[in-house]
């Protein structure tokens, strides 16, 4: 069987180029929902180091790492938190730097302010809870006390 008129193989070529096209979208929604389940188990891992910032907070906050056993049980306990960051920055998650230690809503979230006339409005204070970013996408917003 073959094609007797230009018509017919126009047709085709019509066709196979909407299916071609249909490919490529479901292909794109394929990769965006794929990259957006890589992105929430990262946030996840994210939350795991919270814990671990928290724990260690806690121990210096009550003293408990004035002993040499308890320093070292620490060290070891936070060597988790260290291979976790090591796995997350070998996925390309960084930690969201602020170079000129300005506020940038695309970055993160202001949680407090203070009031400080000799300091520059939305200068940053403190980050109460550090942001990460992978390539552009932005896993978790940091979390910022800044001047006002």
């Amino acid at each position: 069987m073959g094609f007797s008129t230009i018509t017919e193989i126009a047709g085709l070529v019509a066709r196979l180029q909407n299916e071609n096209l249909a490919l490529i979208h479901r292909n794109e929604r394929q990769s965006k929902q794929n990259e957006d389940k890589i992105n929430e188990m990262l946030a996840d891992f994210l939350e795991v180091v919270d814990t671990f910032d928290w724990a260690e907070e806690t121990i210096k906050q009550r003293g408990l790492d004035q002993s040499q056993i308890s320093t070292k049980a620490i060290t070891r306990l936070l060597a988790a938190k260290t291979k976790t960051l090591a796995v997350l920055e070998r996925h390309g998650v960084k930690k969201i730097e602020f170079p000129d230690n300005m506020y940038d809503e695309r970055f993160c979230n202001v949680v407090g302010t203070e009031r400080d006339s000799s300091q520059k409005s939305g200068s940053i204070v403190s980050i109460k809870k550090d942001g990460y970013i992978r390539g552009d996408h932005v896993i978790r917003l940091a979390e910022v006390v800044v001047y006002r």
